[in-house]
């Protein structure tokens, strides 16, 4: 992994810009065999997120994915964000993920797509 992937990985795992609780709507989802536990509240207007966030816990991989992934969709059409692809958070990550480990990155778009459900 290059290093200044991994310096991205690491910062947004010890000081996440997204995390924290807003009123709205909200979706949550685990990864079983690692542990990894994420709740994300958002708030939609005309089927735009204006506001989101995110908490809870896990590796690494899965919150530095989670934080990414919220600054990149604030303020797009949910429906966007639901035609999104893990490979999309890969790229955001800038790194190349072993198969155990996109589950940990792609938990947050899962998550999001279950918003509004």
């Amino acid at each position: 992994m290059d290093d200044i992937y991994r310096d991205l990985i690491i910062d947004r795992y010890q000081n996440p810009k997204n995390r924290g609780k807003i009123k709205g709507i909200e979706a949550s989802e685990a990864n079983l065999l690692c542990g990894d536990k994420l709740l994300i509240s958002a708030e939609i207007k005309n089927g735009v997120i204006t506001e989101i966030k995110f908490d809870g816990g896990g590796c690494a991989i899965s919150m530095a994915a989670v934080d990414l992934l919220l600054d990149k969709i604030k303020g797009k059409k949910l429906s966007e964000i639901k035609k999104m692809s893990g490979k999309e958070v890969e790229e955001m990550m800038g790194v190349e993920l072993t198969p155990a480990r996109k589950k940990c990155a792609y938990l947050g778009l899962e998550v999001v797509k279950k918003l509004g459900e």
